[in-house]
C-alpha cells in the first residue's frame, strides 16, 4: 500500500495513525461486502456526521448521528450488491485524527444486473478509535 507520510508526526504516531486508518477501511469494506450493518456502524461515533458533498438532488447530503446513518444504510439494502473493494490508498493528515482514503467499489445494481463501478475519495476524521466525520466524495453519474 502506498501512503503519503505527513511531516510533524513521530514515526510511532505515523505508524499508529496508518494502522488505524487501514484497519478502519478494511472493516468498512468487509462490512459492505457481507452487508453487515452492525459491523459497519461499529466504526462510527454516536454523533457522527456523514456527508455526501456530490449527492444530486433528491439524495441525502448529510446525515447526523448513528441513527440517521442506520436508517440510510437500511434504505440502501438491496440496491447494490458489492463484490469487491480495492485496497485503499491512505493519505495521512498531520493532525493524526484525519486521513483520506482512495478506493474503488465494484458490484451490480440488484434490480437491473448492470455493473456498478465507483471511485471513492473519503475524508475521515476520528476520535478515540471511532469515526466522527466521514465525507464521501463519490461520482453520482455512476447511478445513471
Amino acid at each position: 500500500m502506498q501512503n503519503n507520510i505527513p511531516t510533524g508526526l513521530s514515526t510511532i504516531d505515523i505508524q499508529t495513525h496508518d494502522a488505524q486508518a487501514t484497519q478502519m477501511m478494511n472493516t468498512f469494506s468487509k462490512a459492505m461486502l457481507v452487508e453487515d450493518i452492525e459491523l459497519f456502524l461499529s466504526l462510527f461515533a454516536e454523533q457522527v456526521i456523514f456527508e455526501f458533498p456530490y449527492a444530486p438532488e433528491g439524495y441525502a447530503k448529510q446525515l447526523e448521528g448513528i441513527s440517521a446513518l442506520r436508517q440510510h444504510l437500511e434504505s440502501l439494502q438491496g440496491i447494490i450488491a458489492f463484490t469487491h473493494f480495492s485496497t485503499p490508498m491512505i493519505h495521512l493528515a498531520t493532525d493524526s485524527h484525519t486521513f483520506i482514503a482512495q478506493f474503488e467499489g465494484v458490484g451490480t445494481f440488484v434490480a437491473t444486473g448492470l455493473p456498478y463501478e465507483q471511485d471513492y475519495i473519503s475524508v475521515v476524521t476520528t476520535c478515540d478509535g471511532k469515526i466522527t466525520r466521514y465525507q464521501d466524495y463519490w461520482n453520482p453519474l455512476v447511478l445513471g
